[in-house]
């Protein structure tokens, strides 16, 4: 691999050694026409002396003059210079996290049990457990000195006829009677966390008492019944005479599930390779980074919101300059939340939050270009701009999405309160086809240019709380949630899932995402600082 990459690189070197030689020979050819010219008026100057009178003089002097001096101002010298630069560039950081993500892992072989079988995970209640205070109706038994449940769970003196199911946390002891579907809702919701499962929410009588982790079930998608067909649960409200069969049918319903719960969802770590920015009000400082935004050339555009500004890094987070000031003027932004680019002019797309709710255009350079959409835009909250320049907005709190022109003209708006609840980012394909982070409902939601409803990507469990989605070059979307860690989650645009990443580090709230070129994806974190993350695995060295 080192050998093939070593040849890759003589060959990039000879050509770009070929592609300086001809800028040179061109500069040169360039440099002796200059001389020539030179050389050419300086013989004309002395024919002139030589032959004409003072009145002929005096009539070329001017035209001698501007010719002289347009030709002394010719300097090949910055061109030389720039044609003879060659620098190898070598990322030791990008190689260091190759080998440490990409060199290997220690790897043992899972070892037999001895012993009591391994309790489930640790988590709270779910639909209660059958700890009624009197007599069990089923075979096991517990007597009067000690007492074990199927699974080599051991009771000490004192708890006949108490026990007749453990809470799914392991834990012991008595409760009142089962939880009714409607309680189990309540607690779900209430309780919303990496060990609440939503609608995954496991019934009494999907749980085993044979040793056997609940979870493991889900391994396979929800594909296979939470039952063994062989054996029969003692426990089991299916089982008893005062058995619900809507809570029957509820185990049946949710053995079909589409995605397992986020706890079996193997998630590959990742580690961020850069990191820049501190709280402040200084360059390449921050107090609200609430957008971010990436161009062609790889720069980090950063909407500074409480600063009023926006601020441009290259993509190592070296500081390159800054735009904007507070006020509602020409030129000066007022609590600019999210930015975007025009990928083919390197135009800046600034939305602004209450209380100017609009549109700023300025040009690559940080000159403003125009503003509008105040009169139109109430809660602008995620902007992107498509493959034919049109700026797609969506907006929070009224469920709505607007097309505009550069110009400012609305192309198209339509309403999407029936299938949003908090949308926080957008993005487009080329197929018109607009994809929706959705922080409420746990997925992205896409709609077409006309307003259609047209599928979801992801859900509770897989994608909790999204903060942003994007589209790679390779046309995937990839879903950013920092639930618990920061966690990237890629699907096909029909929603396939292809693979799923985590952070090794866990980050305070985030704000926004943004995809770079080579594989990175860049971070905004409440903690005032972004943090870049390389997702496109690098190939193992010496393979």
């Amino acid at each position: 691999m080192l050998e093939e990459r070593k040849q890759e690189l003589l060959k990039e070197l000879e050509s770009v050694f070929s592609t300086k030689q001809i800028a040179l020979t061109v500069v040169g050819q360039k440099a002796q026409e200059t001389v020539d010219k030179i050389y050419q008026t300086c013989d004309f100057v002395e024919r002139l002396t030589k032959c004409a009178n003072i009145a002929e003089i005096l009539m070329f002097r001017k035209l001698l003059d501007t010719k002289l001096q347009s030709l002394m101002s010719s300097n090949p010298e910055q061109s030389v210079q720039t044609a003879c630069e060659l620098e190898f560039v070598s990322n030791y950081q990008a190689i260091q996290v190759g080998v440490r993500n990409t060199f290997g892992y220690v790897r043992s072989s899972s070892e037999a049990n001895v012993g009591p079988t391994k309790q489930p995970p640790i988590a709270r209640p779910t639909n209660g457990s059958l700890l009624n205070g009197g007599s069990s109706s089923s075979s096991s038994s517990v007597n009067g000195s000690s007492g074990s449940l199927n699974g080599g769970i051991h009771l000490p003196s004192g708890l006949n006829g108490v026990i007749e199911r453990p809470y799914t946390n392991g834990l012991l002891g008595p409760t009142s009677q089962s939880t009714s579907p409607f309680e189990s809702n309540i607690i779900s919701k209430r309780f919303n966390s990496v060990n609440s499962l939503g609608p995954f929410s496991t019934a009494i009588g999907d749980i085993n008492l044979n040793g056997i982790n609940p979870y493991e079930k889900w391994s396979n998608g929800g594909c296979d019944s939470l039952f063994q067909p062989t054996t029969v649960d003692p426990y089991s409200l299916t089982n008893s005479a005062h058995a619900d069969p809507i809570l029957d049918l509820t185990n049946k319903l949710i053995s079909t599930a589409i995605f397992p719960p986020k706890s079996q969802i193997k998630r590959q770590k990742m580690i961020y390779h850069c990191k820049f920015g501190e709280f402040g009000v200084m360059e390449g400082q921050f107090t609200e980074p609430s957008g971010v935004a990436v161009n062609a050339q790889n720069d980090i555009i950063v909407a500074d919101t409480n600063n009023h500004r926006i601020q441009i890094f290259d993509k190592e987070g070296r500081f390159k300059f800054q735009f904007g000031e507070c006020g509602k003027r020409d030129g000066q932004l007022l609590y600019p939340n999210r930015v975007a680019v025009v990928r083919t002019s390197g135009d800046i797309i600034v939305t602004e939050r209450s209380p100017t709710h609009q549109i700023q255009i300025y040009n690559q350079y940080g000159q403003f270009v125009r503003k509008f959409g105040a009169n139109i835009l109430q809660h602008p909250r995620g902007v992107t701009v498509d493959n034919k320049g049109r700026i797609v907005v969506v907006e929070c709190k009224v469920m709505r999405v607007i097309i505009f022109d550069q110009i400012g003209n609305v192309l198209q708006k339509f309403g999407c309160s029936k299938h949003l609840e908090f949308p926080n980012g957008v993005v487009v394909n080329d197929k018109q086809e607009i994809f929706i982070s959705d922080n409420r409902a746990h997925c992205v939601k896409v709609f077409n240019y006309e307003g259609i409803y047209l599928r979801q990507i992801g859900g509770e469990g897989v994608t909790n709380y999204p903060i942003g989605v994007g589209i790679n070059a390779a046309g995937e979307i990839l879903i950013a949630d920092n639930h618990n860690n920061f966690n990237l989650t890629i699907f096909t645009q029909d929603g396939q899932l292809v693979s799923a990443l985590e952070s090794k580090v866990k980050h305070a709230q985030c704000f926004d995402v943004a995809l770079m070129d080579d594989g990175s994806v860049v971070l905004a974190s409440k903690d005032y600082r972004l943090y870049i993350y390389r997702y496109v695995q690098v190939p193992p060295i010496g393979m």
